[in-house]
């Protein structure tokens, strides 16, 4: 398929690109699995660059409507249909309704020590021992996130060696130890992919992600579990419910 545009002089080449390929797709001219021609290709037929094609077709990348991969092309995505919604509403178990509808895969299962970040989210000393799961989750076949959860060994005791029966450490906490937890915090920001998470979202390095980190206190407000996920942000969305609370007559916004 060979593509073409007129150019206009005010829009920005990158952009005017966007939209001819995204309108081929969107309109069926281009349909699921289909492959785009090399960029240096693309660059001939649109008579332009080969960073401007680049562009563009990094921006199709994260709105979801290409996919790329090493040694195979650009090709159309196939089309989820929805998006992952997560609802802000102010309850610990809407952190994990999500692992109900999803497929894990463990990467790794490991004790360390001396890493920083869980260390002090856990408030731990750099020589206690730490258990480090890292996993991959996937929905309807796709990878979406990257979950890494950190929790003190002293917890969480000896776990199975064989990847496929091994729970989450939440599990192991609540439904193994019997631990009861009050609360959780989450942090959430934008962020791009690495070159290692790009690997394992099977994305364009540099693509769009959400970057959460979570901690998760027991009753006694000890924090017991940290847990850091990369998810990719074009099968995802996060909803917040906004109420207004009277207090003193004076009206706040608050999220539930």
């Amino acid at each position: 398929m060979e593509m073409k545009m007129a150019l206009r002089k005010k829009l920005p080449l990158y952009l005017q690109i966007e939209s001819v390929l995204k309108s081929k797709i969107l309109t069926g001219e281009l349909k699921e699995g289909d492959r785009l021609p090399p960029e240096n290709e693309l660059s001939k037929q649109f008579g332009v660059s080969p960073l401007t094609v680049r562009q563009a077709l990094s921006s199709l990348v994260g709105e979801g409507l290409l996919d790329r991969k090493p040694g195979v092309g650009t090709m159309v995505k196939k089309n989820l249909g929805e998006k992952i919604v997560l609802t802000l509403s102010g309850k610990m178990d809407e952190l994990l309704l999500i692992g109900k509808e999803s497929e894990t895969r463990v990467l790794r299962s490991e004790v360390i020590q001396g890493f920083d970040k869980p260390m002090r989210f856990l408030e731990l000393n750099q020589a206690d021992p730490v258990y480090f799961i890292e996993k991959v989750r996937y929905w309807k076949e796709t990878p979406f996130m990257v979950v890494e959860e950190y929790a003190p060994q002293s917890l969480i005791g000896t776990l199975p060696k064989n990847k496929k029966s091994m729970k989450s450490l939440y599990f192991t906490l609540t439904q193994k130890k019997g631990v009861v937890l009050k609360e959780a915090t989450q942090t959430i920001e934008s962020s791009t992919a690495d070159q290692r998470i790009a690997s394992l979202l099977q994305i364009e390095m540099g693509s769009p992600l959400f970057y959460m980190e979570r901690v998760f206190f027991d009753e006694t407000d000890l924090p017991i579990l940290f847990q850091i996920t990369f998810t990719r942000s074009e099968l995802f969305k996060l909803s917040v419910h906004l109420g207004r609370e009277q207090k003193d007559k004076e009206i706040k916004w608050v999220v539930y």
